[in-house]
């Protein structure tokens, strides 16, 4: 078996892993494993994006020691930052190497696309749900993706099989803070790093800047909480919680949770394995 290259490519980041023969997992039952060895993230939307992306191609040409990997992508970026990627690939490796462009379907294995419309869903979250299925069959999951926009999944799991059932979208905290900042006159900017101080501590702010951190982290750790407590009336329930500002809304939640580096890339993983 070849190495894979596995690549998500978010609405600000692009993330990456590199998995092969030597990275494969056989985790404890009911845990999530990382199978890669080699990880990293590029920037793709502020004017040194181009700098950013142009340095994986030697990051992977590296990797590859002279092979060629499997490629496996998901993009809800557009297609001009999918042009960019093949661009990177054909110089990393000398040629395109064999691509996997995943899209949403109906079905994957025994888990089942409750959306309206299949298609609509997003690719990444969908991805994310097979990734978490895979390692957590039978478990009814709670999948909270903290990044530019927040996303909130349910996979429920049962006698005929595991179905997504939707989930809620709101914007990540990063856009919280920074539609504050532009919107209002006095209001100061702050970034998803201005909160870390502030996470876990009780309301009433003294001060503006703390006020503007809790108020956001309590916004995206009450759409988790409110989420995990519905689903928990039914019956168990795992909280997972994932994306680039998992972190800082880590530290503000009031639910047990366990986090992992990307269910997108996990998920990806997944199907690559068996294809």
């Amino acid at each position: 078996m070849s190495a894979r290259l596995l690549v998500d490519i978010g609405n600000t980041r692009l993330k990456w892993a590199w998995s092969g023969d030597d990275a494969e997992a056989n985790p404890p039952a009911g845990t999530l494993p990382t199978p890669w060895r080699h990880t990293g993230a590029a920037t793709h939307a502020v004017p040194a994006a181009p700098d950013e992306l142009a340095a994986l191609a030697g990051t992977w040409r590296g990797l590859a020691g002279g092979a060629t990997p499997s490629v496996w992508v998901t993009n809800v970026a557009g297609d001009a930052i999918g042009a960019t990627l093949e661009a990177t690939l054909a110089d990393a490796f000398g040629a395109p190497p064999p691509l996997h462009r995943v899209r949403t379907t109906a079905a994957d294995g025994d888990l089942v696309n409750g959306y309206r419309e299949p298609t609509q869903l997003g690719v990444d979250r969908w991805v994310g749900c097979i990734g978490a299925h895979r390692w957590l069959p039978g478990e009814t999951l709670l999948i909270v993706t903290a990044g530019t926009a927040t996303t909130l999944d349910i996979v429920t799991a049962g006698a005929g099989g595991a179905r997504f059932e939707g989930g809620l979208i709101l914007p990540g905290l990063a856009l919280m803070l920074g539609a504050l900042a532009r919107n209002t006159a006095q209001l100061p900017a702050l970034d998803v790093r201005d909160t870390a101080a502030i996470a876990g501590r009780a309301l009433g702010a003294d001060n503006t800047r703390d006020a503007i951190a809790a108020g956001c982290l309590a916004a995206q750790a009450g759409a988790v909480e409110r989420a995990w407590r519905a689903l928990g009336e039914r019956g168990p329930v795992r909280c997972l919680l994932s994306g680039g500002a998992r972190h800082a809304l880590a530290g503000a939640l009031a639910v047990p949770f366990e986090m992992h580096d990307n269910l997108v890339l996990l998920g990806l993983h997944a199907m690559a394995t068996r294809a």
